[in-house]
């Protein structure tokens, strides 16, 4: 009797591991649904021009927008952007919510611990921006100051390491640069290319040399190798062929 009983329960836990092996072989990979889909969603902060912004028509436009673009055609897929502050896309990215995050990413050891990083598709670093009326020439005239920086990025880590100056952290560099233009803070730390950009405005200026020097790539959940490996190659494809030159002319970069 206990031997029946035994391969009863051995037969009922063969059965159950057959049954979560084809569930699980049925669900496929994030890259499977993605293609059967036909839509690779994609979490992004659309407030950090030239990379992604909000055009005037209200669209999403920006270099990194025409980059996933093409590289999305590459894989025969078609992008669903969804906004939400910067902050939250890693942790959006790790739960599920999206299929990637694309946002003017930072590669650093902390985020690589969270997600995984695609092959670099950009290089930039952060520097001080400040007001044209402004004597602060370097980040070590800062001590009394106040800075304003997009909370969650590199250059909220690169403001905080200023010694002496009082760091606060708004959600969008958007805020951050109209604190700076109406005296609220005495000084921005930004990417080179999104502090370019505000620079034309003519209001601002930048102050001194870049602090940093950093890579930009996209992040994807931790395990999605065949995603990763697509999107790599969809980067090299867009390379090759010249569209990423193209792109990066459109966007003065």
């Amino acid at each position: 009797m206990k031997f029946n009983k035994m391969r009863m329960l051995l037969m009922l836990a063969a059965i159950i591991s057959l049954c979560a092996f084809a569930t699980f072989a049925q669900a496929g990979t994030t890259l499977d649904k993605i293609k059967a889909k036909g839509v690779i969603t994609v979490g992004n902060s659309p407030d950090y021009p030239p990379f992604e912004s909000i055009g005037d028509g209200g669209e999403r436009v920006g270099f990194d927008v025409d980059l996933l673009n093409a590289i999305a055609a590459k894989m025969g897929v078609k992008v669903q952007w969804v906004t939400m502050d910067f902050a939250a896309i890693v942790t959006a990215t790790q739960s599920g919510q999206v299929d990637m995050g694309m946002s003017g990413f930072s590669v650093t050891p902390e985020r690589a611990g969270q997600v995984s990083f695609s092959a670099p598709y950009f290089a930039s670093g952060q520097a001080l921006v400040v007001r044209n009326d402004s004597d602060i020439k370097s980040a070590a005239d800062l001590k009394g100051k106040k800075i304003a920086v997009q909370l969650g990025t590199t250059g909220e880590q690169e403001a905080d390491k200023i010694e002496g100056a009082e760091v606060v952290k708004p959600e969008s560099y958007n805020i951050a640069f109209m604190m700076l233009g109406n005296k609220v803070a005495d000084a921005v730390v930004a990417d080179i290319s999104v502090a370019d950009e505000f620079v034309k405005q003519g209001k601002f200026k930048r102050a001194g040399e870049p602090l940093t020097f950093e890579e930009f790539a996209m992040i994807t959940r931790k395990g999605n190798d065949a995603l990763l490996q697509a999107l790599n190659q969809g980067l090299e494809a867009v390379k090759a062929d010249g569209t990423y030159a193209a792109i990066v002319k459109k966007w003065n970069l």
